[in-house]
């Protein structure tokens, strides 16, 4: 898929511990109406199948709906949206989004019950609203993707939490790795968990997926982290998305986090899947090490 992807807030109504925009930390926004209109304006009429729109929490914006109609009056396709589903908690307002053009929204679900999401996302009733959202969007026809941030507080119950998801009519579910920065690297040591540890979980997860008939997708992991599991690896040679984040447009998002983002080891050039893996985020890196990653030596 061919999209353009845009950063439309710092901004939002959760403030989550590993929140890699920094938002529980934002005190003003920064994302100017006229970037967010000039980026779309540059690339109408270019073949563009959507818009994917995030933030921080993209619904906060005061002219979210506003941009809805922009998009569509420029001629794109369809929008899609991430977001953590709280305002879709309400139908007028979810039947309202869907009717501006949101075909697929991906919602954050980062627990199996209240107690794990609303003490991740540091807000009270997160998790009853992101449920009801997701409800209210299948309800209204939409395409539902779920993504679930693995970390300390949470990966025991990546199983439950993938059969939740589909128990709602979650078309797709993802398990992200998490991205050690902005807020999850001024919480590092209480929110970051090893790989060593979430391999089981995470491989259960996808089992429980695959058994319903669902390709789980796995992104942010190296290969070897998630060893047999490799095929649900996020491909982003498939998915081309042109990104503004703030003031910085990356060309292509897949090779802008390979490059900026993960590093590689000494070890890894010895890996038969070392063209295809991204490497492990830099931050981790740092601080953990390299003892848990081995170089796989059959592709």
């Amino acid at each position: 898929m061919k999209a353009l992807s845009i950063h439309l807030t710092d901004v939002c109504n959760s403030k989550c511990t590993f929140c890699i925009v920094d938002s529980p930390y934002m005190k003003q926004d920064t994302i100017m109406r006229r970037r967010v209109s000039r980026f779309l304006r540059e690339h109408a009429g270019q073949d563009y199948e959507a818009v994917s729109l995030h933030g921080g929490e993209a619904t906060v914006r005061p002219d979210f709906l506003e941009i809805l109609d922009e998009i569509r009056e420029l001629g794109y396709p369809t929008a899609h949206l991430m977001t953590n589903g709280r305002k879709f908690a309400r139908m007028n307002y979810a039947r309202t989004v869907v009717d501006k053009g949101v075909s697929e929204f991906t919602v954050s679900m980062h627990g199996a019950t209240a107690a794990t999401q609303d003490g991740i996302s540091l807000a009270r009733g997160s998790f009853d609203q992101a449920v009801a959202g997701i409800r209210n969007m299948k309800e209204l026809g939409a395409r539902v993707l779920t993504n679930s941030v693995v970390c300390k507080q949470n990966y025991t119950e990546l199983p439950e939490i993938v059969d939740l998801c589909l128990d709602l009519g979650a078309d797709e579910v993802a398990i992200s790795a998490l991205h050690t920065s902005g807020t999850a690297l001024r919480n590092f040591w209480d929110v970051t968990p090893r790989y060593d540890a979430i391999r089981p979980y995470v491989s259960e997860a996808c089992d429980r997926a695959v058994r319903r008939g669902i390709r789980p997708i796995l992104e942010g992991f190296p290969h070897c982290s998630v060893p047999g599991y490799e095929e649900y690896l996020a491909d982003w040679q498939k998915y081309k998305y042109k990104v503004l984040y703030r003031s910085f447009v990356m060309d292509d998002y897949g090779d802008h986090m390979d490059d900026f983002t993960r590093v590689k080891d000494e070890r890894c050039g010895g890996c038969a899947l070392g063209d295809a893996c991204g490497g492990v985020y830099k931050e981790y890196a740092e601080f953990i090490g390299w003892d848990e990653f081995t170089p796989v030596t059959a592709a």
